[in-house]
């Protein structure tokens, strides 16, 4: 993990979000979508495909200074990735869509921002600790 966080550092821009001030930067809400529940204690009969969603969910883009973080509500409550020790930070940029992902030895979340359109799609990949699963969610945002 710390290996691919090097690389991924490395790899960005000196110059990625620059244009974006600090502060919240976006909110999105619920999300919806499709996950894929691998085998496991919790899902026996798996691997198999169910919708999927976090009805009551808010997603917070937050940036200040070179520190990012995603602030999120779910079933478990509210929370940060920064919080979890998850390392946080953009990955690609164009004029309206910002991507960032989250990584922690647990799960790889990356969310792909409209900036412009007000949405966002994201996925996430996880081992644990509920049941390993790979999803893909969309959210608007205000």
């Amino acid at each position: 993990m710390r290996i691919l966080s090097a690389v991924l550092l490395a790899a960005l821009p000196a110059t990625a979000s620059a244009q974006l001030s600090d502060g919240a930067i976006i909110r999105c809400g619920a999300s919806s979508g499709h996950s894929f529940f691998f085998k496991g204690t919790m899902n026996p009969s798996g691997p198999n495909w169910d919708a999927d969603g976090i009805s009551s969910g808010k997603i917070v883009l937050i940036r200040l200074g070179d520190e990012w973080d995603i602030q999120f509500d779910d079933f478990a409550g509210s929370s940060g990735y920064r919080q979890d020790g998850a390392k946080v930070f953009p990955l690609m940029e164009t004029d309206s869509l910002l991507t960032v992902g989250a990584f922690n030895a647990q799960y790889v979340d990356i969310y792909t921002f409209d900036l412009a359109n007000k949405v966002v799609g994201w996925t996430s990949n996880k081992h644990g600790p509920i049941t390993p699963k790979s999803a893909a969610y969309s959210a608007t945002c205000d």
